[in-house]
């Protein structure tokens, strides 16, 4: 079986955002891809200085390495476009706006992705947040909230209110919700669209654009959560067809084969054949990003 990811993020989980993430990342993650029979990655820049990182991620594995550059919508110049096309990119991640995605203010950066033949991918859904206070440390150790009303409650809350000093008025996850992509979708039909976590919680939405927008997919990353609320929602086959959505891990390299083979099960499970299974896990990532592909 072959497997493109197409939501890998350039770093050590614990350190993702952080200036040494990338650091020995490349060579770990090699070998776990080669564990794993993961062929291809579309590799996610992190902000910052990880535009460059990624170029030289590129540089050393061209084989292996898709490369998505970080643009913000909210700070960066239309031109970051173009550098990205020179640089040899693939396509750009895009996160943390404070518009609506499908506000006319954004369309020069579409516009100009499309003309460069650049593929967008676009978190959807709830941003994820540092704690996970419903799972807690079940999924990741790091994602353990600290108890209410504690010294280290306060001190997750002040840096988290620094942070946001930082961002444009009106940052929110509900300026990413998946209709926005079916907006997108009707005025770049040209330019190739992948929704995150397929809309996380709005899967049936996420559905309903990608049934009729010929260019708009959706990953199914998300971890634990993801999963389970598309498996056991019945989504695939009823609600999405399998032509319409893509692999991605989104995840600690060190749960990238178990997530491949917890997909695997679930896809027998659900009795989807081997070609729509290599739709998902292959064939439509490599078709996007014009991977050869000799089948």
């Amino acid at each position: 079986m072959r497997v493109f990811d197409a939501h890998v993020h350039y770093g050590f989980w614990e350190k993702l955002f952080t200036r040494d993430a990338e650091t020995g990342f490349l060579e770990t993650l090699s070998e776990v891809c080669a564990d794993a029979g993961i062929v291809k990655v579309a590799l996610l820049a992190n902000p910052g200085l990880g535009n460059a990182k990624l170029s030289k991620a590129l540089e050393a594995r061209p084989d292996l390495v898709v490369a998505m550059g970080r643009l913000e919508l909210d700070h960066d110049p239309v031109s970051l476009v173009e550098e990205f096309y020179q640089r040899g990119f693939h396509g750009i991640k895009i996160s943390g706006v404070s518009r609506n995605y499908d506000d006319p203010a954004y369309f020069p950066y579409y516009e100009a992705a499309a003309a460069r033949g650049l593929r967008i991918l676009f978190h959807t859904g709830i941003l994820g947040g540092p704690v996970d206070y419903l799972e807690g440390s079940k999924e990741d150790a790091w994602k353990a909230p600290p108890a209410a009303n504690t010294e280290d409650e306060e001190k997750l809350v002040t840096r988290l209110s620094r942070q946001m000093k930082r961002e444009s008025f009106g940052y929110s996850s509900a300026r990413m919700q998946p209709i926005y992509l079916d907006t997108i979708g009707f005025y770049f039909p040209e330019l190739f669209v992948i929704g995150a976590h397929m809309g996380w919680p709005d899967y049936r939405t996420s559905s309903a654009v990608a049934r009729w927008r010929p260019r708009v997919y959706f990953d199914i990353s998300g971890g634990d959560v993801v999963h389970n609320h598309i498996v056991e929602g019945g989504y695939i086959g009823k609600e999405i067809s399998p032509r319409k959505l893509i692999y991605g891990s989104d995840s600690d390299h060190r749960r990238m084969k178990a997530d491949i083979l917890r997909w695997k099960a679930a896809f027998d499970t659900m009795g989807l054949t081997a070609d729509e299974q290599d739709q998902i896990f292959y064939r439509n990532a490599a078709r996007m990003f014009g991977v050869e592909d000799d089948t």
